[in-house]
């Protein structure tokens, strides 16, 4: 497996490795549409000219890059059919795939509307061998701008078995942590809760980030050993510091940035805030596959996704609170305060639902179809 990505900054390495795994840093973050354009045109290239690295190409999410995708499979293509059996050069084609995901505003349909490529990203997906889709809602986006729905597949996102932590394997994981960034220290009587994702939106709205700043103060004032983490980064990082430092809760709140490996964290922490849509395409499915008990906003496109993964009655099970009412948090992490012995054993059951009828194995079952080379 390889990855590739943009330099967000000039600063950054053009290319380092997670693990066994490389990742490309080609060419800096395209700025504005002219130099997207340059952009997708050097992307193209670099993949044209590693091709023969590549069994398959998966774009994850509808994105300009599908662009490049198309522009190096079409070549590929082109070069296979020009040369005699006998040539030497592109033997094979890479399959080449692109993930349609998201729910509600955030999903990469409504990109693909609003975006001034989107009509170009999707005319390229004719060049790509499928889309895949997680809802029936983006099916039929598909359809209707023709995509032929032989080449949609819909995969629904898979949950592994949940696993039981110990006492000794949560206090490894929060020394472990505690060891990396001074402000995630949390003792064994202490309980944390997460937020994580992109730090964005207007301060003036109950959403995102937003939610727990505003709430921390009163929250931290009744309950003396909760900590709460908010992971991640963006546009209102800086407000969320003056915020919380002005209230008075900075040393029991901590803004430690990003995490490449979460793994620690989801061992450590005890309620998760999933606030906005974002949150369903990772937040919201590995706190319900790691078993943590979840304050989920009652918006329609969060009620959406949890009745698409689990029946009625265990829908209306979660922790559901009212994103227009600031209060309506508080109401609802209460409960899980006070009940979490039962708040955690519900969490398990749902973890365990989630992975009986949308098995891990069964989508990488669908995906290793999918990506299977196919050799001319």
């Amino acid at each position: 497996m390889q990855v590739v990505t943009p330099r967000f900054s000039g600063h950054w390495s053009e290319g380092f490795a997670i693990g066994e795994i490389p990742v490309h840093r080609i060419v800096a973050a395209p700025k504005g549409e002219w130099s997207m354009q340059r952009y997708v045109r050097y992307l193209g290239n670099w993949i044209i000219e590693q091709l023969e690295n590549f069994d398959a190409i998966v774009c994850d999410g509808l994105s300009d890059e599908v662009r490049s995708v198309a522009m190096a499979v079409t070549h590929a293509r082109k070069q296979q059919n020009a040369a005699s059996p006998l040539a030497s050069g592109f033997h094979h084609v890479p399959t080449a795939v692109a993930i349609c995901d998201g729910w509600g505003g955030d999903a990469d349909e409504v990109w693909c509307r609003q975006a001034r490529g989107g009509r170009r990203v999707l005319a390229s997906l004719a060049e790509l061998d499928c889309v895949v889709t997680r809802h029936a809602g983006a099916d039929r986006f598909l359809v209707a701008h023709e995509i032929p729905s032989e080449r949609i597949q819909r995969i629904p996102r898979g949950f592994a078995r949940p696993e039981r932590w110990t006492l000794k394997q949560r206090s490894a994981a929060r020394k472990s942590l505690a060891s990396a960034n001074h402000d995630l220290t949390a003792g064994p009587e202490d309980r944390v809760l997460l937020w994580c994702g992109e730090m964005r939106g207007r301060p003036d709205r109950e959403e995102g980030v937003v939610t727990l700043v505003k709430n921390a103060r009163l929250l931290c004032g009744r309950y003396p050993n909760l900590r709460i983490w908010l992971l991640g980064d963006g546009e209102l990082h800086d407000w969320a510091h003056r915020e919380l430092k002005a209230e008075g809760v900075r040393s029991v709140v901590a803004i430690p940035g990003t995490f490449s490996d979460m793994t620690d964290v989801w061992r450590s922490v005890d309620f998760v805030a999933a606030t906005c849509e974002d949150h369903l395409r990772y937040v919201l499915p590995k706190a319900i596959e790691s078993a943590v008990a979840v304050l989920v906003a009652d918006q329609p496109p969060m009620r959406e996704w949890v009745q698409t993964y689990f029946e009625p009655a265990v829908a209306d099970s979660f922790a559901w609170y009212e994103p227009k009412r600031i209060a309506s948090f508080r109401k609802t992490f209460r409960m899980l305060w006070e009940e979490l012995p039962d708040v955690t054993q519900h969490a398990w059951e749902i973890a365990n639902e989630a992975a009986h009828r949308f098995h891990d194995n069964e989508e990488m079952h669908r995906w290793a179809e999918i990506l299977s080379p196919r050799r001319s």
